[in-house]
């Protein structure tokens, strides 16, 4: 992962500023989520709104938008910038080559790296980077606030997310594996289509289309069998995390119901606790595909640690 790092030095500024500005985020949600607590607090006693919190909420309301306005646009920026650098890392590689070099090169080896490793590496780094940032900082931030609000429910609630990170990590390895015979079956397609056009004046000459034609069916249903299988695996697994992550909610639901009941906690505690509950257990839901896609786009990026140079003081026109 030494390029990846490469990249995110060279783009440190936004990248800090994007991991900010999730962060800011977070801390909004926490003080809206208090703010709300203490109305329904009020409310469910019979006692009146002041015109002062109203106006606190509204406020709270709009820099609520401001921050997740400013919070997309930078996120959606950087990893943007992100994938032009590795595509022009891409080009400033084989403008470095000699000649010599240049002539050695398998073009559809270097297509086929265009079409799968660039073109993944981008698609991860505009869907999944900043995403896996912004749950991972959810899981921590919300997690820890909720252990000062109230230990012993966090701690009861939130016992079944070691059987569901045990149930993430195998799963998760599942889908990498599955994911990783897909892409190398696409590659392959890929490369027997390169062929299929570099020979093609020689397939006329002795008439081998239909020989080859059916060679390159067989690849086109091998990738297709192998993202068919990869795509169910993915559905049933996640299915199961789905499945598990709504055993913390149940247990808030009947724990902290009790301690309602017995006013141990108020109302508005509760609410607190069910509302965050998705940044837990949903961050639990979705971690598989989450490890899963940055375990690929780390073999992605291992691929292509020889073929990418990155060198801000260079510009390519």
């Amino acid at each position: 992962m030494s390029l990846f790092a490469k990249m995110l030095r060279a783009q440190f500024c936004l990248v800090a500023a994007a991991i900010l500005s999730n962060g800011a985020l977070i801390g909004v949600t926490l003080w809206w989520n208090v703010l709300l607590s203490g109305i329904i607090d009020i409310v469910s006693v019979g006692n009146r709104l002041s015109a002062n919190l109203i106006a606190s909420a509204i406020f709270i309301m709009v820099i609520m938008f401001a921050v997740n306005f400013i919070k997309t646009y930078i996120s959606g920026f950087t990893c943007e910038t992100l994938s032009h650098d590795i595509r022009m890392g891409y080009a400033r590689y084989f403008s470095y080559l000699p000649v010599s070099e240049m002539e050695k090169l398998n073009t559809g080896e270097q297509l086929s790296k265009l079409q799968n490793e660039i073109a993944d590496v981008s698609m991860y780094l505009n869907s999944n980077l900043f995403q896996l940032f912004n749950d991972s900082m959810n899981f921590i931030i919300t997690f820890a606030w909720l252990l000062i609000i109230n230990a012993k429910l966090t701690i009861t609630v939130n016992l079944p997310v070691i059987l569901i990170m045990i149930y993430v990590f195998y799963s998760s390895k599942i889908i990498e594996d599955a994911t990783e015979r897909s892409q190398q079956a696409k590659g392959q397609m890929n490369k027997y289509a390169e062929m299929l056009l570099t020979l093609f004046p020689i397939i006329r000459l002795y008439d081998a289309s239909r020989m080859m034609i059916e060679k390159y069916g067989k690849e086109v249903n091998d990738w297709e069998k192998q993202t068919v299988r990869a795509e169910r695996l993915r559905a049933r697994l996640m299915s199961l995390s789905g499945f598990l992550s709504n055993i913390p909610l149940l247990l808030l639901f009947f724990v902290g119901g009790g301690m309602v009941i017995n006013n141990i906690l108020t109302i508005g505690t509760l609410y607190i606790f069910m509302n965050l509950s998705g940044n837990i257990s949903g961050v639990m839901m979705n971690t598989p595909n989450s490890i899963a896609a940055f375990r690929q786009f780390a073999v992605n990026m291992k691929r292509l640690s020889h073929k990418i140079i990155i060198d801000k003081g260079i510009q390519l026109i």
